[in-house]
């Protein structure tokens, strides 16, 4: 299973969208940070808002997933659980 207790994002990050693009990016001193870029889908940033918002458990986030999407309980999990993973690795979530 995941070993995510509550989810949350780095306070420095930002979600940005610019044209049909969604990008994470660092906020210093409100300067934004362009060497580090992360693109996402929109379904990620949608995820991304939810978590930067307030901290949530997995299953929450798991729960709206399949509320706002549609997907099977299984399917959301798996999925959510491949990108926090990522998330995690590149140091955006804690």
């Amino acid at each position: 299973m995941n070993d995510y207790k509550i989810i949350h994002t780095k306070s420095n990050l930002k979600l940005r969208k610019i044209g049909n693009q969604y990008m994470i990016v660092q906020v210093c001193n409100e300067q934004i940070n362009m060497s580090d870029v992360f693109s996402m889908n929109r379904t990620a940033a949608s995820i991304w808002e939810s978590i930067s918002k307030g901290g949530y458990t997995f299953e929450e986030l798991v729960e709206w997933i399949c509320d706002t999407y549609d997907v099977s309980k299984n399917t959301a999990g798996n999925d959510l659980e491949k990108l926090l993973d990522e998330w995690k690795s590149f140091g955006l979530i804690y």
